[in-house]
């Protein structure tokens, strides 16, 4: 299947995502066989690998924890008639998969979808399922930008600017039309953190998400960074800003935190996941327990547990390794591996802990 020539929020590009086929996992070869490669053979297979290593999609226990819980926030609101529906919203810092963890659920949630009910709606094949819409926010977002985001992932001819002078409540109720017409379930609004509370522009698209989470037959998912801290839960305030404050009543926290195999209870999840990362790897040299014991600790400093920064590293790591015929990961090839620079201004600090933690439990 090719790639639609449209972005990414888009109906056509989502269902692109959704339905194409996974990543194929590379026979491993012996060092003897890479060797008997003819060049451009050799080119392929390393290509083969970086696309496979691309795909490796974790299922962590904080994403198993977080689909769990909206799954049971979609079922309950299935049957949510005669009360508000409640959302969910996805908070945690940069680079711990926040939008990959709701993309990957609303991918799942999109095939599940269509599987039971179909790629129509009517039996003339003439209304797509549409079973979720995903945008993205962006800066000094306003209620129409919002809408016309929402015009663009369905193609909807609003999307042309032919909403003119229309008020927020007619353009929501087209979009809403779209919403129902497809039979749309989930409505992912990605970036929330653009969202301002405390700005009276913020406030109206705040209060213009709440009434559509009410309106629209679908569970909303939101996913953002320090949400929370924004004060986009926060209670008590007053004034103009005492409806933003609605939203810790409607929207239920899912939180995804970095790891701490520091601790009795986050060292099994660190463990658990640089196997699961490991057995995915498609390198020559790779031995068992390469990543799960024998890095395990480099692994934390270099990614201070956060899991955007350890799967760059490892990717970044595996290409260079791929590269130069290396085909295993060690501290000597990973130290000439930079990432991003949160994980690397961090790097000391979190060595100087482990190096702590693990004194202490020597002595």
């Amino acid at each position: 299947m090719s790639k639609p020539s449209t972005g990414p929020s888009t109906y056509e590009w989502w269902k692109h995502l959704a339905e194409k086929a996974p990543a194929a996992r590379p026979e491993r070869l012996t060092m003897e066989q890479i060797r008997r490669l003819d060049p451009t053979q050799r080119k392929e297979y390393g290509r083969q690998r970086r696309t496979w290593h691309e795909s490796i999609l974790l299922r962590t226990p904080q994403v198993v924890s977080a689909n769990e819980q909206l799954d049971d926030l979609l079922e309950a609101n299935e049957d949510a008639v005669n009360r508000v529906r409640a959302a969910a919203a996805i908070d945690a810092p940069p680079s711990l998969g926040k939008s990959t963890t709701v993309d990957a659920y609303g991918l799942r949630y999109h095939r599940e979808q269509i599987e039971e009910f179909g790629e129509f709606v009517d039996d003339n094949e003439d209304i797509l399922r549409i079973p979720v819409c995903r945008i993205t926010l962006t800066g000094d977002v306003t209620i129409k930008g919002l809408h016309q985001q929402l015009f663009e992932f369905y193609a909807h001819p609003a999307r042309r600017g032919t909403t003119g002078r229309m008020l927020a409540r007619d353009l929501a109720a087209v979009a809403g039309d779209a919403v129902r017409r497809h039979e749309t379930r989930l409505i992912i609004i990605d970036d929330v953190h653009f969202l301002h509370p405390g700005t009276e522009n913020g406030e109206k698209v705040a209060n213009e998400l709440k009434w559509l989470a009410n309106e629209y037959p679908a569970t909303f998912l939101f996913a953002g960074v320090a949400l929370k801290k924004r004060g986009l839960f926060s209670e008590g305030l007053n004034g103009e800003l005492a409806a933003l404050a609605q939203t810790g009543r409607r929207w239920t926290l899912l939180r995804l935190d970095a790891f701490d195999p520091l601790t009795a209870t986050g060292a099994p999840a660190w463990r658990d996941t640089l196997l699961g990362i490991e057995q995915r790897l498609v390198l020559a040299k790779l031995r068992p327990g390469t990543l799960a014991d024998r890095l395990s600790d480099y692994l934390y400093i270099r990614s201070t547990g956060v899991i955007g920064s350890l799967m760059q590293l490892i990717r970044l790591g595996a290409i260079r390794a791929i590269r130069t015929g290396h085909e295993t990961l060690d501290m000597d090839l990973l130290d000439h591996i930079r990432i991003d620079e949160a994980a690397e201004a961090a790097r000391g600090a979190t060595a100087k802990l482990v190096n702590d933690a693990r004194r202490t439990v020597r002595k």
